[in-house]
This record gives C-alpha cells, structure tokens and sequence, in this order.
C-alpha cells in the first residue's frame, strides 16, 4: 500500500487555519480597544506575534511565507498603533 500525501498543500491549509485563528484572536483583544492601547496590550500583541513567528515554519516555502507576510501586515496595518 502506497500513500501519497502532498506535503505543501496540508502545511499551506494547516497555516492557513493558524493565521485565521490568530486574526480572530486580535479581533477578540483588541477591536474594542482601537486608539486606547496600554503598554500591557502592546506587550501581548508583541508576544503573540514573536510566538507566531517562533513557532511556524514554513520550510522555505515561498507559497507559505508570502501568506505568513500577508497575514502579519494587515494585522499591523488595522492595529498601527498597537505596534
């Protein structure tokens, strides 16, 4: 018996759904928040995100980057002053 798995697309569908979480986990902490940020909000943003980036890989792929990128830029581009 053979199994073939494509490796990128479950990498690709797996970040996806750890991006959409992490967008709704903003959502969650912070849209009530926009403009009146503490120094304890802008600290948890930060951890939040140096998780993110510590713990996804992404193995080279470019396919997966580019989303990763995409995703944190319009995190800090609906929270500018968060960041």
């Amino acid at each position: 018996m053979r199994v073939s798995i494509n490796y990128h697309e479950i990498l690709e569908e797996f970040l996806t759904k750890e991006l959409d979480w992490l967008k709704e986990e903003f959502e969650i902490l912070f849209k009530s928040k926009m403009e009146r940020f503490t120094i304890n909000d802008k600290k948890i943003a930060n951890d939040i995100i140096n998780y993110i980036l510590e713990n996804t890989y992404v193995y080279d792929n470019l396919i997966l980057l580019n989303l990763l990128n995409e995703a944190l830029e319009k995190i800090e581009k609906n929270y500018v002053n968060l960041f």
